[in-house]
């Protein structure tokens, strides 16, 4: 019987430091077994949306080791246990914590909360020009154009399957594009590479897909004959919100918006596909899932404080996400050992 294994990775900002910690824990469980491929060359397929679109892509980004100290793989992508640090990186360089709050939430109402410039930056560090169609593994990257209302799947898929007529985008722009989330970055204006080059105005695939999964299984049909399809599907923390549902009667627009109360209308969207997307994944045939996630405190864990608190904060969550999954990561362990 054949297995093909897929990975899935949500969206949620700095808060995807807790599937980083999670794949480092278990690319060290895989290596006290002499397992040492790297994550590419184990997953048939990865996908991801936002700061999970940006982790499948650092893990099969066509790069390689060079010298001690290196971030990269001997066999190519970033190490698996340097993933923490990337988002270490990014901290208050893309999200500068909590200085300036109220300031930044009325820029918010008008324009986007963060400058994109410093974000582009940190991701050609990682990607250099390296393009999708060069990734080490099958990806699926969820975007959403705002010029033509629909969504956009980046890809690399065999040619068989239609992958020659793929459009390719550099790896920055396509990491910048699955993250561009509304009020909180710019959309990004992109273009796809070679002669059929065509323009985009991509954000976040977050407002329509934040848990990849099903599309990740959806494409892994396509492109792989499998007997059984093993999902390792990652949350990035789970923010519960309460609102007090007497006065949502009284709502206007900027209430729905309003980034003081986490933009309720977009949290809604994500949570509600995020579990739906579970719940029909649990019901079909063939199918092994295995579902990551852990409970941050209200008020906590946000996804774009990027201060130092915040980051031990998600730390400290990863390892509690660890310990509450110990047995999920010895079942993935041993689909892997008996694929």
């Amino acid at each position: 019987m054949r297995k093909c294994f897929i990975l899935s990775i949500d969206g949620g900002g700095i808060r995807g430091i807790i599937p980083s910690i999670f794949l480092a824990s278990l690319k060290e469980n895989l290596q006290k077994i002499n397992i040492n491929e790297p994550f590419h060359q184990i997953f048939d397929l990865m996908a991801g949306t936002s700061t999970g679109g940006l982790i499948a892509l650092a893990l099969s980004v066509p790069l390689f080791k060079k010298t001690d100290g290196d971030m990269y793989d001997l066999n190519g992508g970033i190490q698996a246990q340097k993933l923490p640090f990337l988002y270490e990186t990014m901290g208050s360089a893309v999200f500068p914590g909590n200085k300036h709050k109220v300031i930044k939430v009325i820029r918010q109402l008008f324009t986007s909360k963060y400058s994109s410039v410093p974000f582009r930056k940190i991701l050609y560090d990682i990607f250099k020009e390296c393009k999708v169609k060069q990734a080490l593994t099958n990806l699926l990257i969820t975007s959403f154009d705002m010029k033509t209302m629909q969504p956009v799947f980046i890809k690399k898929r065999p040619d068989f399957v239609g992958g020659d007529e793929d459009l390719d985008f550099y790896m920055v722009d396509a990491a910048l594009s699955t993250s561009a989330v509304p009020t909180y970055f710019s959309p990004a204006y992109v273009k796809s590479l070679g002669q059929s080059s065509m323009e985009f105005c991509l954000v976040d695939g977050g407002i329509f897909c934040i848990n990849p999964s099903l599309s990740a299984l959806i494409e892994a049909r396509k492109i792989l004959r499998c007997d059984e399809y093993v999902i390792l599907s990652l949350g990035t923390g789970v923010q519960t919100e309460e609102y007090k549902t007497e006065t949502m009667k009284r709502w206007g627009f900027f209430n729905w918006i309003a980034p003081w109360l986490n933009v309720p209308l977009i949290t809604a969207v994500g949570d509600g596909q995020r579990i739906s997307t579970n719940h029909m994944l649990k019901k079909l045939p063939k199918v092994n899932l295995y579902r990551v996630d852990v409970n941050l405190d209200r008020g906590k864990g946000k996804m774009d404080d990027g201060s130092d608190e915040n980051l031990t904060y998600l730390r400290n969550k990863a390892y509690e996400m660890l310990y509450l999954h110990d047995e999920t990561i010895k079942n993935v362990v041993r689909e892997i050992i008996e694929a």
